[in-house]
Parts: structure tokens; sequence; C-alpha cells
């Protein structure tokens, strides 16, 4: 079952002689439940790309479909709910808000909603990640690796769609790198979540299930591994 859908998606920043094209007619299929590894020089569009799948950004033309919805038609309040409910979104600066607790944290995707977590469901993510006895801790409390953990907690309390993560390894130790590529494939192989990484690093992309290589835009790459 197809999952996302990218049809001659371009992004262009600026006009006149300081404009640039991000993206140049990125076509893209894919399944639920795939483990897809975006990789690519800086500069190449990789980020650019994540962000318009995660409806942070539109494109400048094309379309992007994500579990049914064309991303692209909505509006800056839709597309924020939208996010919030179908897109789990984990970046490399963890982006948690400093003054609430890893528990709320957690769960603020469901508070914006004024729903309540799924108690079995909370509870086997935060044990999962092995972070239930920092729930009471603030952000700065925790190490980083911690915070990604509560990070990944967060993008995946709503059950997202997608899971798109941008170089969630990148502030972090060879170590707690591995640590959480691992918690990754967990997630990606008990729950079947399709999980789109954005990664520079090669021995990571080779954890995925499928690696596209994009270059000044394109795609000129895109490889299944199992």
């Amino acid at each position: 079952m197809e999952i996302l859908k990218c049809n001659g998606v371009q992004k262009v920043f600026g006009k006149g002689e300081s404009q640039v094209t991000a993206l140049n007619g990125i076509d893209l299929s894919v399944e639920k439940g795939e483990f897809v590894a975006i990789v690519g020089a800086s500069g190449s569009g990789k980020s650019t790309l994540l962000h318009i799948l995660g409806s942070v950004d539109k494109p400048t033309s094309g379309s992007v479909i994500v579990d049914g919805m064309d991303i692209g038609t909505l509006n800056a309040t839709d597309a924020a709910i939208f996010r919030r409910r179908k897109i789990g979104l984990i970046y490399q600066f963890y982006n948690l808000i400093p003054t609430l607790t890893v528990e709320k944290n957690i769960v603020m995707p469901l508070l914006l909603d004024k729903r309540k977590p799924e108690k079995k469901h909370y509870e086997a993510i935060v044990r999962t990640l092995g972070i239930q006895d920092k729930l009471k801790a603030l952000p700065h409390q925790l190490s980083g690796g911690q915070q990604q953990r509560v990070a990944i907690a967060r993008a995946f309390i709503y059950r997202p769609a997608i899971l798109l993560a941008d170089e969630p390894t990148g502030n972090l130790d060879q170590r707690n790198s591995k640590e959480i590529i691992d918690l990754l494939q967990l997630f990606h192989r008990n729950l079947k979540q399709t999980i789109l990484l954005v990664t520079h690093d090669e021995k990571i992309a080779l954890e995925a299930d499928r690696i596209v290589t994009i270059e000044d835009g394109k795609i000129i790459d895109d490889q299944k591994r199992r």
C-alpha cells in the first residue's frame, strides 16, 4: 500500500539572479512499512524534501500525497493539524520544550487536541525507549541521547502515518547514535512503522531497507537493499 507519493516536486527559493532551485522534479513513491534512507551531500536538497514531506514547507510546483491527502493544498492551520496527527518528526537538536517535563513533552501532540494518551501505547513506548524513570525530569536534566529518546517518544505517540527523521544522530556520539538507530529499527519491525531518514552517514543509511540518493535537487539513485 502506497503511503507517500511525490509527483514532479519542485522547490525554488528567491527570485531573479538570486533564485535557487533546491528540488528539481522529485518523483518518489514509498510503501507503507518501508524504512527509507535519503542521502546526499550538504546542499543536495534532502532536508528541503523532508520539510515538504512533513508539511513544514510547500513545494513551488508538483504534488505530495501523504496517507491519501494532498498536503500542498492545506492552509497553515490545517497543515499544522495534519503534521501533528499524521507525521512524526525527529530533528538533530531534539526541539523539546525546556519548561515542560519529559512526560508533558511526549504527550504534547495529544494535549493540543485535548486528548489523553492511550495508557498501554504510552507505557510501551517509554518502556521500549528506557525513559520510564525520567518522566518527571526537565530536558536540561537529560543527556543528549536521552533527549533524543524523548523526541522519538513524542513522534510515535500519535501513531503517525510516516516518521521523518532529519539527521537524528547528528548531535550524538557513536554509541548513542547506534542506540537511536537500533530503536528506530525496533519500531519499524514491531510496529511496521514507515520511516524516512535523512542522513549523511553511510553506515546509518545501510540500516535502511532502501537508499534514495539526491544530488542537485534530483534523485539520481534509488536502491532497495532487502
